[in-house]
């Protein structure tokens, strides 16, 4: 495909890119699990409705799946598939803003606004790259199809459920990563242990989400002697009283549950402080010593589950929520492990170091990796798309975090983030979960021409393919 053709038709058809875009983002599509005709809400429905009716505009074929998900579809000359995968739903806009969150807006290159990089703007691109291969007479083999979900953020219930019903494409993408290529995402694993609540503790609260570092914990316990704090050992730490009860709380440093480097486990710490306080009987600080002594860390290894893998990446294990209820202590913890381990095993040595301190599994869920040889040649040429566009310093890789890829067969993380990028916002803003979002300008326009050569790729690829299969 001609460079300089298609950067001319980006340039025609730029506007409407960002109109289309723009539209999407206005609707707050954060998803919530309802009965009736929308599954994932009023505003997810909305959502999709949008999108179809861009992608029937385009004249492409579209099709709403009960509100699951959505398709727009740009038919081949033969049979198969090539799949790119996208989602509508958005995580919740939180606080913090420089800006409204859905109103969007463009400045100095960037266009901000909640959905800009995760997935809203991704997927535009995505289907703009169907539109200009379809108005420059390029005609594939194989169908593509959009798939467009709304649940992605909050479950991924959307992409199970079409799964169920539907055939899978014979090799997909999804625009919901960084670029080059990323040929594996660790599996996931989540994790709920309880135990009896001990005698002292009124409430025990710690983190806000399973897949992030609890960043602040609390406790509640019943009137005793105020106990010291080493502020050199717990600087962290600050205790009050408030009535009959004895507050103690602690500050860590959040993050991703993927990318946990750097933080620093408020619930562990609390813990910890706990146990040395005076604050707990020797019965009690058996138990409360499991959340410091296994979970200050995020490596796994004082559970006995740590794994190291260069090309995949090492496994990280962390404990993101700690909740008192009904007479029970509850810890969810959250894993991401490189396929070459197995949960079975992860699942033993959770168990064992748990039971040691008096704990119980009481819920263990299990999201397998995913996983493509990254000398695979799609991965290969894909990789070498992108480094011509972006240039020779991005390469495969391996993540923790989940995308639809790991619900498919042949199926790849395919940008069009940046790892490592300089966002235009203070640290802490900017990202797909993070006030305000954006995405680059620049990187967008290319990742069209990036998309709409990698469906040919891909298409001439999966003949090449069927050819071989038929000499055989």
């Amino acid at each position: 495909m001609d460079k300089e053709k298609m950067a001319s038709w980006i340039d025609a058809n730029w506007n409407a890119y960002l109109e289309d875009t723009m539209t999407l983002m206005r609707i707050p599509s954060v998803s919530v699990k309802t009965s009736g005709k929308h599954p994932f809400g009023k505003a997810c429905a909305d959502v999709l409705d949008s999108a179809i009716e861009i992608g029937r505009r385009m004249g492409f074929q579209t099709e709403n799946h009960e509100y699951y998900c959505a398709s727009i579809v740009m038919p081949g000359t033969g049979s198969g598939e090539i799949g790119i995968f996208a989602h509508m739903d958005v995580v919740p806009e939180g606080t913090g803003w420089t800006n409204p969150p859905y109103e969007p807006c463009i400045k100095d290159g960037w266009l901000f606004g909640r959905g800009s990089a995760d997935d809203k703007a991704p997927a535009v691109a995505a289907l703009y790259a169907m539109k200009l291969l379809q108005e420059s007479g390029i005609q594939l083999r194989h169908s593509v199809r959009m798939f467009l979900g709304a649940n992605e953020e909050n479950g991924m219930e959307d992409i199970q459920y079409y799964v169920l019903k539907h055939k899978a494409p014979d090799f997909s993408f999804t625009p919901d990563a960084p670029f080059s290529v990323c040929f594996s995402e660790k599996g996931i694993i989540q994790a709920e242990f309880s135990t009896t609540i001990p005698d002292e503790i009124l409430e025990f609260t710690a983190g806000t989400a399973a897949n992030a570092v609890a960043g602040s914990a609390r406790v509640r316990m019943k009137k005793t002697e105020m106990p010291y704090v080493n502020r050199e050992r717990w600087p962290q730490i600050s205790v009050h009283q408030d009535e009959n009860e004895i507050i103690v709380e602690a500050e860590g440093r959040s993050a991703h549950a993927a990318f946990p480097e750097g933080s620093v486990n408020a619930a562990a710490m609390l813990a910890g402080y706990l146990c040395e306080s005076g604050l707990l009987s020797d019965q009690s600080k058996q138990r409360i010593l499991y959340l410091y002594e296994k979970y200050s860390g995020y490596d796994g290894a004082e559970i006995g589950i740590e794994a190291k893998n260069e090309e995949l990446g090492d496994l990280t294990a962390v404990m993101s929520m700690v909740q008192s209820r009904e007479g029970k202590l509850v810890q969810v913890i959250n894993i991401r492990y490189p396929a070459t381990q197995k949960a079975e095993d992860i699942y033993k040595g959770l168990h064992h170091a748990a039971a040691l301190y008096g704990w119980t599994c009481t819920q263990f869920k299990n999201d397998a990796p995913s996983y493509m040889p990254p000398d695979h040649p799609m991965v290969c040429k894909l990789d070498a798309i992108c480094r011509e566009h972006l240039g020779e310093t991005l390469k495969p890789y391996a993540m923790g975090g989940g995308t639809y890829a790991r619900h498919l067969p042949n199926a790849v993380g395919y940008g069009p983030n940046i790892r490592g990028m300089k966002k235009p916002c203070p640290q802490g803003h900017g990202g797909g979960h993070q006030p305000d979002e954006c995405a680059n300008l620049c990187v967008l326009r290319e990742s069209i021409m990036i998309y709409a050569r990698a469906m040919v790729a891909i298409d001439t690829w999966l003949n090449q393919e069927g050819q071989l299969k038929k000499k055989m």
